[in-house]
């Protein structure tokens, strides 16, 4: 399930939002200081803590604790330590992992020695298996693939391969692909056969219907892109490019996307677009940088440098591009931005969003950087880029593709940010001046945002806005709000407020159609969890010494 704390600022830059305390929110900030050399910090004393609205599932100091798919079970590391070793992440921990359900059942522990870095965990998408690398090593970066069934904690998990480096399972969740000694195997969950499909490889990704396992050999080997067809009773790995640095697979499976860089010297890589059934490519640009396609399969975008630029191009310089777009599989194709970072297409795979004449301004007489650009769309097939809002900062899309939300960077008759709405077939209409981040219901039908902030962003006002009455009297739902998180189904919000005295929070959800909101925790610490779609379940972690552990409220109101 989602986490309460994945990024919601709507690509707001930390600038941005320090811009905002400097301007928005000085006064307030400078409230309630005590005379002298004592602060408000210095005279808050801590709290009792209040009676929590969750049941102690697991109890002692946890950290990364992560829900699966399906909401049934929270993993967390307990008596994680960082590997007394030079070079590794700051924030690298290896200890116990525990699988704690989120019913009545008890917590079970699934593997000494695992390891909170990227890929050392994984579920699949159905939340029935946890893939986990025990007895981690990190000098070798590699550890024991264990795989654990979820649904019954009691069966003993399966010990696959001993030194791992790589794993990823296909998206139905029934296979699982693996990097062992830097040879590949491939297999049924949990348990194989696992088969060797190829050596020297780095990573392998299974293509969305499961028909095609795609491999990248490692650097040394060339670094080269290959298909392997599953079907077959002994697969041979087929070349697709060479010195690939990105590749995807379209969601329909019937495109590979790639970019090679085949010339050392050139300055970003050329863009190969091949047919999944005979893996035949058509190169599709030069000097290519980023890509995105579209949800339908349908379309593909690029970013390229320009020919003009020199040989002597800075960095940042081949960060920003031109914009082509064209049909998925064919050559050609149309430009529609001159100074282009960023771009996505929508959804609904109807239009395709990004900004140009990106460049960075001053901000605060040249204390710190905004990254803005000219908010443009482009309505597919023919559409001609329209410009919606110069110097934007960000902006987040509806669900359905339909609806913008956008800030502005206003410079006349003083500095200001506004945000505003626009839907299809209307004008823009302005929301709120001063804010901080932004999100969309997930259904589409209201957008929320922080305002009237203090406390360095720390402590907002959290808004509303029913879409269906633009610029009609926004409603606050809560104070003190540090972030916040809807329910799948959007019925339900959970706000965090931060202490005065530490890192941590108190959490409270609030059920919108009633108003009713109820206080779940305090001390709690990142990431709280929705755990059912209605909002009804939810996971978090205490960090109060007396009563740390893994809760779980059912029921919430």
């Amino acid at each position: 399930m989602s986490s309460l704390f994945r990024s919601m600022t709507c690509r707001t830059g930390f600038s941005f939002m320090l811009a905002l305390v400097a301007l928005a929110c000085s006064k307030k900030d400078g409230e309630g200081v005590a005379a002298g050399k004592k602060t408000i910090r210095q005279s808050i004393v801590k709290e009792a803590r209040q009676p929590s609205l969750g049941v102690r599932k697991l109890e002692g100091q946890a950290t990364d604790v992560r829900a699966a798919p399906d909401g049934r079970t929270l993993t967390a590391l307990l008596d994680g330590e960082k590997p007394r070793l030079d070079g590794v992440p700051p924030t690298m921990r290896i200890g116990s992992l525990w699988a704690i359900p989120t019913d009545e059942r008890a917590p079970a522990k699934i593997a000494n020695g695992a390891v909170n870095v990227p890929g050392g965990l994984l579920f699949t998408a159905d939340g029935h298996y946890a893939l986990v690398l025990g007895a981690y090593d990190p000098t070798t970066q590699s550890g024991e693939l264990l795989v654990q069934d979820l649904t019954d904690l009691s069966k003993e998990r399966q010990l696959v391969a001993p030194h791992v480096t790589y794993m990823k399972p296909s998206e139905d969740g029934t296979r699982l692909a693996y990097v062992d000694g830097a040879v590949l195997y491939e297999g049924p969950l949990p348990a194989g056969p696992f088969r060797q499909l190829a050596g020297e490889v780095a990573t392998a990704e299974f293509a969305p219907n499961g028909k095609h396992l795609y491999f990248r050999r490692k650097a040394a080997a060339g670094g080269g892109v290959y298909q392997v067809d599953l079907a077959a009773e002994k697969p041979t790995p087929k070349a697709f490019a060479d010195a690939v640095g990105e590749y995807v697979v379209s969601e329909d499976s019937k495109f590979i996307i790639a970019m090679a860089r085949t010339n050392p010297r050139q300055f970003g890589f050329e863009l190969f677009v091949g047919d999944t059934a005979t893996l035949k490519r058509v190169k599709v640009a030069d000097d290519v940088m980023r890509f995105a396609v579209s949800r339908d399969g349908q379309w593909l975008a690029r970013m390229q440098i320009p020919k003009a630029v020199s040989v002597n191009a800075s960095a940042n310089d081949l960060q920003i591009g031109e914009l082509w777009i064209g049909r998925l599989g064919q050559a050609d194709g149309r430009k529609v931005g001159e100074k282009v970072r960023e771009f996505e297409f929508t959804r609904d795979s109807k239009r395709l969003i990004f900004r140009d004449n990106f460049r960075v301004l001053a901000l605060l007489g040249g204390k710190f950087d905004e990254k803005v650009g000219d908010l443009s769309v482009v309505t597919l097939p023919d559409g001609a880029p329209k410009v919606i809002q110069k110097r934007s900062p960000n902006y987040a899309v509806s669900p359905d593709g339909a609806t913008l939300a956008y800030t502005a960077r206003i410079e006349q008759p003083e500095y200001s940010r506004h945000l505003f709405l626009l839907k299809d077939g209307a004008e823009p209409v302005k929301l709120q001046e001063w804010l901080y981040d932004y999100v969309f219901s997930p259904t589409g039908d209201r957008l929320y945002w922080r305002a009237n902030c203090t406390r360095e962003g720390r402590s907002c006002d959290l808004y509303v806005q029913d879409l269906s009455k633009p610029g009609t009297t926004k409603v606050k739902i809560a104070e003190n709000t540090f972030n916040f998180m809807l329910s799948d189904d959007g019925a339900r919000v959970i706000t965090t407020s931060p202490h005065m005295t530490d890192e941590l929070f108190d959490v409270s959800v609030t059920n919108l159609a009633t108003g009713q909101t109820k206080r779940l925790d305090q001390y709690v610490t990142q990431p709280v969890f929705f755990l059912a779609k209605d909002g009804r379940r939810v996971g978090w972690t205490v960090a109060d010494r007396k009563t740390a552990g893994v809760y779980v409220g059912t029921d919430v109101p």
